[in-house]
């Protein structure tokens, strides 16, 4: 089953609290040392024509400054220029290149000399783009992100542009990407503010990521992370959709990347079914029902630390606004359950049982399925937020995270899960 979180608060939805406006210092050594900052390499794009090669591939008898062609035009001269060490902005202005051509040729069914000249010129303009280091521009994004969020500034434009971007990188290339961040989220545990408890979190994330076979841009569905159907004789294995319009910039996207490994940790630790229920195999609807309890008021008194202790900017105050939220929403294991049996990826009794795990959970049957994961996402934000471990939310955070990592270490040592 596909698991998806949503991309987060727009970032100019909430007004920022004074209280947190610094840049945290640990993001600052991990763009640092991680090289997430921009470094742009000169990269020399196709050979692409002229302005004047243009007008002179598509010249017919017809005044060329009553046609539509001429924005065209325009689009190739603003492309010719931007400085070719600028990848980002030549990324963009191609992007209006392919745009005008197409807006162009769209309406030119009947063909000739201008159409053929102006598919020609789009052809050249897309392998330009592919030949551009895309990822770069990503990354750059993303630190630019970074500096907006420190700044409590809007970064729709530059988190539009990453998710944008990311779609134009090769499925192979984008995998090294994203694992590149995946190794980002590792290089956390050497750093000497870390909590230990956030340390032995991602220390078990790490061990689950070979069973991650493909990280990919989601085209197809939700972002999230999806158990690969059975192969005989074969591991399992997952397939990770990352979420690349990220809002909160770095630690917004390694809390994502955290939270989906939570979902195979926990899948491995528990034997749950293809659900990815946070449920040790074999639990009777009572212990899942107290469960489901103990989680949903461990949510609530986070809730209520969060709102006696706002010392968040407004972005960050409604991303764990949120993830609290989602840790337990109504019916959604239910949903789940019914979405799989569907798709013949569970049985007929695995359906039955999930939906009675989830009716048990009452209200909060999204506790059955997302709690671990929006737990350790948090302890990510936090870190890279730069936040006091004594803060009130932050220290019932990491007693949370212990307690629900030791039920997961428990179910190992007791061998129900698969790994």
């Amino acid at each position: 089953m596909r698991t998806h979180e949503s991309a987060g608060p727009s970032p100019d939805s909430v007004s920022a609290s004074p209280a947190r406006r610094h840049r945290p210092g640990t993001l600052d050594r991990l763009q640092s040392t991680l090289g997430n900052a921009a470094t742009a390499q000169l990269i020399t794009v196709s050979r692409m024509m002229t302005p004047e090669a243009f007008k002179d591939s598509t010249s017919t008898r017809m005044p060329r400054g009553r046609s539509e062609i001429t924005k065209v035009d325009r689009a190739l001269e603003a492309f010719q220029q931007v400085p070719q060490d600028d990848q980002r902005a030549q990324l963009f202005a191609l992007k209006d290149v392919i745009d005008a051509c197409s807006a162009y040729t769209s309406h030119k069914t009947e063909g000739g000399v201008r159409v053929t000249g102006t598919q020609e010129l789009s052809r050249q303009a897309e392998q330009a783009r592919i030949e551009l280091d895309l990822e770069s521009v990503y990354r750059g994004l993303i630190t630019e992100i970074d500096q907006l969020q420190a700044e409590d500034r809007d970064t729709m434009v530059p988190t539009d542009q990453a998710h944008r971007t990311a779609q134009l990188i090769p499925a192979e290339r984008f995998h090294t990407m994203m694992s590149g961040y995946v190794q980002q989220l590792d290089a956390l545990r050497a750093h000497p503010t870390l909590p230990a408890e956030t340390r032995t979190v991602i220390g078990e994330l790490m061990t689950v990521v070979p069973l991650v076979t493909v990280l990919q841009y989601p085209w197809s569905s939700m972002p999230g992370m999806k158990l690969n159907p059975p192969v005989e004789g074969e591991d399992p294995s997952f397939s990770f959709g990352v979420a690349t319009q990220a809002p909160g910039g770095t630690p917004f996207l390694l809390g994502h990347i955290a939270h989906e490994l939570t979902h195979v940790a926990a899948h491995q630790a528990f034997g749950s079914s293809p659900a990815m229920e946070l449920v040790e195999s074999g639990a009777s609807v009572e212990q899942v029902r107290a469960l489901a309890q103990e989680r949903s008021r461990t949510l609530e008194e986070l809730a209520t630390a969060l709102e006696e202790n706002n010392d968040f900017t407004g972005f960050q105050y409604r991303l764990l606004e949120e993830k609290l939220h989602y840790g337990a929403q109504p019916n959604k294991l239910e949903r789940y359950a019914l979405n799989l049996a569907g798709r013949d990826r569970i049985t007929e009794e695995q359906k039955l049982r999930l939906i009675s795990y989830g009716e048990a959970a009452g209200g909060a049957s999204g506790a059955l399925v997302e709690y671990d994961t929006v737990i350790n996402q948090m302890l990510i934000y936090m870190h890279l937020w730069g936040i006091d471990q004594g803060h009130p939310f932050y220290a019932r955070l990491l007693t949370a995270s212990g307690t629900a990592r030791g039920r997961r270490d428990d179910a190992r040592e007791r061998g129900a899960g698969t790994a």
